[in-house]
């Protein structure tokens, strides 16, 4: 089957993102947009994929649960799991890692957790733009562990992408890298390519996007479909 994936999406839990971006939203404009498959991918945090599982189902939305993760150099690494338990576990381990200053006194957002109805069920208390403890190199092993995927992000930016910060693309077990729209294939040296729309507001849902041809939305078969690109 073929898929035009958008793996980068962030809810309005991520305080960088618009009140608007609630799962429900999320997924119906992602269909509107001709998606049919997407990943909700908040800073830090996972504590929406499960209002967005449930929205993906009742929506007929196929979708793996993901999280951006700002490791302890600064870098933006996207982690994607096809089991929605998984990605919770991994969650914990970043959000717990995170320091102890709230988002609120840093002067962003809210931060809310809501359910599938988009009724606010409470706040994320942490901020989440910080930096976690997890290295590059640690939070590529535990996503491993935990049977996911991980993918540096936007490595062309000059904030927060991974070349900009280290200096240097480095040598690990990614399984692609995320590049924006118009940047430079050049920049991925050795590794597969995926395009996603970084999306902190409704109407970039699907502004990029990632070709998949696998049999099923599963990370073993999107690994081997992205392996494939550089065979």
């Amino acid at each position: 089957m073929l898929y035009r994936a958008d793996f980068h999406i962030h809810s309005c839990l991520s305080p960088c993102a618009s009140l608007e971006m609630s799962p429900k939203s999320i997924v119906t404009k992602a269909k509107q947009a001709g998606l049919n498959a997407i990943a909700l991918s908040d800073h830090n945090c996972t504590f929406n994929l499960p209002a967005f599982s449930r929205v993906c189902a009742q929506l007929e939305m196929e979708c793996l649960f993901g999280m951006e993760v700002t490791t302890i150099e600064e870098a933006h690494v996207l982690c994607l799991f096809d089991e929605l338990d998984r990605a919770m576990e991994m969650g914990k381990s970043v959000y717990d890692s995170l320091p102890d200053v709230s988002g609120r006194s840093a002067g962003f957002g809210d931060q809310p957790i809501i359910d599938e109805n988009e009724e606010i069920l409470g706040f994320a208390e942490k901020f989440l733009i910080a930096a976690s403890t997890f290295s590059v190199s640690a939070l590529l092993g535990q996503v491993h562990a935990l049977g996911g995927l991980c993918i540096p992000a936007h490595i062309d930016r000059q904030v927060y992408g991974i070349i900009a910060q280290l200096g240097f693309l480095p040598d690990e077990a990614f399984d692609a890298v995320e590049l924006a729209a118009g940047g430079d294939p050049v920049l991925a040296k050795q590794y597969p390519v995926v395009r996603n729309s970084d999306s902190h507001q409704l109407e970039s849902i699907g502004s990029a996007f990632t070709q998949l041809e696998v049999s099923e939305l599963s990370v073993d078969q999107i690994r081997e479909s992205l392996r494939r690109q550089v065979s």
